[in-house]
């Protein structure tokens, strides 16, 4: 062998100056023999065992400096290397999840293996394959999973997680989907589009989730003013007060937190998955069979990491379930019962009449000078100091914005805007009242007849 192929052998048999170091030692070691220093004694002197200074006069007698050469220490066979058959099968499952838009991490191959009655190989074995076969993409900036701090009901029902999330239609629009989750199995409770969310779509919902699985002992969810008032009033909103009379303990999260919802943020991201991979709905009606289908396969078919590889349903129907607190209810019930009894108690002019019931209110002499106002969004106008009170004139929503003068004359209210001279009110002022119902007036605008 030339000196420059000999050369291109040690560069190629080494990223760095090692294998060149090794050549050199293995070159000093066969000069010292050839010139008549046994081989037992020329190991000693270069450091290495005997049996090697044997095997390199053996390589020098075979091959020339070419046997002094560094050798790749690579193993000639691999006695657990991956069957080829369950490698394609791998990369086959890992395309066929993809194109599916299902999670398609290790651990969801490996539960599909399992499936399938094969032995899976360990995570990362599944991890370097995929890797090999170019369909893993690197993120970097993942957080690793030590940084989390996991947490789990013991029991199904014990608590219902809850959020609705957007979605756009094949017209534009865009959908609202909600859905209730149970926390111990990842059990998809409830799915459904709406054009629109509101607290009474949320208590719709909750009512048909438990008339199909039982009343949880609480429900965790954002601070989202349909799930809750505690943000805006001190007084409980109406599915509040609905969970509290079942007994339903309600728990809210930080705001600004989601982590704390962590399982339905997921949630969403895998239905959003799933979704991403099919035509966009045309409509909420497409769109809810979209969901009812994988309500099925996320519920029924789909092996989740979290749950030792079972489907939500079999980890939902693995142990009893919890149920409401009675105390609660009792507690709730009583509230009711005392509040009903202070609002008999209370004089009439502070409840509502019903319409059927409301009679023309008796006249009273009652002068005020005109003043202007705005009318507020309501559609309302505001005075104080009318018969010795605060009294608010109802003129319609579509009057809101206008410039208004209000006035009574010997006990008729009168509100007129003062640009067109409209009359928006006339009507007799009702002095048992703080809130003056309002009275159409015939063919004098456009007032709707439901007073």
């Amino acid at each position: 062998m030339s000196t420059q192929s000999q050369q291109q052998s040690i560069h190629s048999s080494g990223s760095d100056g090692t294998a060149r170091s090794e050549f050199l030692r293995n070159k000093a070691i066969i000069n010292a023999i050839n010139e008549g220093m046994p081989v037992a004694e020329a190991a000693r002197r270069h450091g290495v065992t005997r049996q090697w200074a044997h095997e390199l006069k053996r390589r020098w007698e075979r091959e020339g400096e070419a046997g002094l050469l560094p050798r790749s220490r690579r193993a000639h066979r691999i006695a657990n290397r991956t069957d080829g058959r369950l490698v394609e099968r791998l990369v086959a499952i890992r395309r066929e999840l993809d194109s599916k838009g299902l999670d398609a991490g290790p651990e969801s191959i490996a539960a599909r293996l399992e499936r399938e009655g094969l032995r899976p190989p360990a995570n990362s074995t599944i991890h370097r394959i995929l890797k090999d076969a170019g369909l893993v993409r690197p993120e970097p900036r993942k957080r690793p999973k030590s940084s989390y701090t996991r947490f789990e009901a013991a029991l199904p029902n014990e608590t219902w997680q809850s959020d609705f999330t957007h979605w756009p239609l094949a017209d534009g629009t865009d959908a609202l989907i909600v859905s209730w989750l149970d926390d111990h199995s990842r059990f998809l409770l409830y799915s459904h589009a709406f054009a629109a969310v509101t607290m009474k779509t949320i208590e719709d919902s909750f009512r048909r989730t438990c008339s199909a699985y039982g009343i949880p002992a609480s429900t965790l969810t954002d601070n989202g003013s349909v799930y809750t008032t505690r943000l805006l009033s001190a007084d409980p909103g109406p599915f509040e007060r609905l969970l509290a009379l079942m007994g339903v303990r309600q728990k809210n999260g930080k705001p600004y937190h989601p982590q704390t919802q962590g399982k339905i943020e997921r949630w969403h991201r895998t239905l959003k998955q799933w979704l991403t991979a099919r035509p966009l709905a045309k409509d909420i009606d497409a769109l809810n069979t979209q969901l009812d289908e994988f309500r099925h396969e996320y519920n029924e078919e789909r092996p989740h990491r979290a749950l030792n590889r079972r489907t939500p349903r079999e980890a939902y129907e693995a142990k009893g379930k919890a149920g409401p607190d009675p105390e609660l209810a009792a507690r709730e019930q009583a509230r009711r019962e005392r509040e009903e009894r202070e609002a008999a108690a209370r004089p009439a002019r502070n409840r509502p009449v019903p319409i059927a019931e409301r009679k023309e209110p008796a006249r009273v002499d009652v002068t005020v000078p005109a003043r202007t106002h705005k009318v507020d969004q309501r559609g309302c106008v505001t005075q104080k100091g009318i018969a010795g009170g605060r009294r608010t004139i109802n003129v319609g929503k579509e009057n809101a914005g206008r410039t208004v003068e209000l006035e009574v004359v010997h006990g008729i209210v009168t509100v007129t805007d003062t640009e067109t001279g409209e009359i928006l009110a006339d009507q007799t002022l009702d002095t048992t009242r703080d809130y003056q119902y309002r009275k159409p007036i015939p063919g004098v605008n456009d007032a709707p007849g439901h007073m």
